[in-house]
């Protein structure tokens, strides 16, 4: 019964022991709740996945005006990416330096000549401005004297001069 009661007098001596205990705890909630919302995201991912492919395959069977009651000339995510790429295709072949060059030929214009070519001042244009950059860095400088005291003596000093107050004292207090 003697042992017990040193045992419990021992653990309860030492706080440190309990508050180790208590951030331990704190530890493993916080790694549980991770996991279980870990599980929770990968699930709801694969879902939304599995879902989305559905879609994909309802569409190719029936089409995207099977999927709805009205014709709302809605398409699919992909095919209106496919229509976007082809016009944009479209755009840059007739856009292009030959094909350009055709149609100015049929509608009978010709390249300017120098000599054809008038510039006009137009009053207020102050012509293409330069860009503002920012200017080249330059060195920072830091000050001492702005750094407090406290902040400029190392761990090793700081020590020192606690362990040298410490020794002061105890000389002090003693008759």
């Amino acid at each position: 019964m003697e042992n017990v009661q040193q045992f419990r007098q021992a653990y309860l001596q030492a706080p440190w022991r309990r508050q180790l205990q208590i951030a331990l705890t704190f530890l493993l909630v916080l790694i549980s709740v991770a996991i279980v919302a870990y599980i929770y995201l990968s699930v709801t991912t694969r879902a939304a996945a599995v879902g989305r492919e559905i879609q994909y395959m309802q569409v190719q069977m029936a089409g995207y005006h099977g999927l709805t009651e009205q014709d709302t000339g809605s398409m699919p995510i992909e095919e209106l990416k496919q229509n976007i790429a082809n016009l944009e295709s479209q755009l840059g072949q007739l856009t292009s330096f030959e094909v350009m060059d055709e149609r100015a030929k049929e509608l009978g214009l010709e390249p300017a000549n120098p000599d054809q070519i008038v510039y006009m001042e137009i009053p207020g244009y102050q012509g293409k401005q330069p860009a503002v950059m920012a200017p080249p860095p330059e060195p920072v400088i830091v000050s001492a004297a702005g750094i407090s005291p406290s902040f400029r003596e190392s761990l090793i000093e700081w020590l020192e001069m606690e362990i040298l107050q410490t020794a002061r004292l105890l000389k002090e207090a003693r008759p």
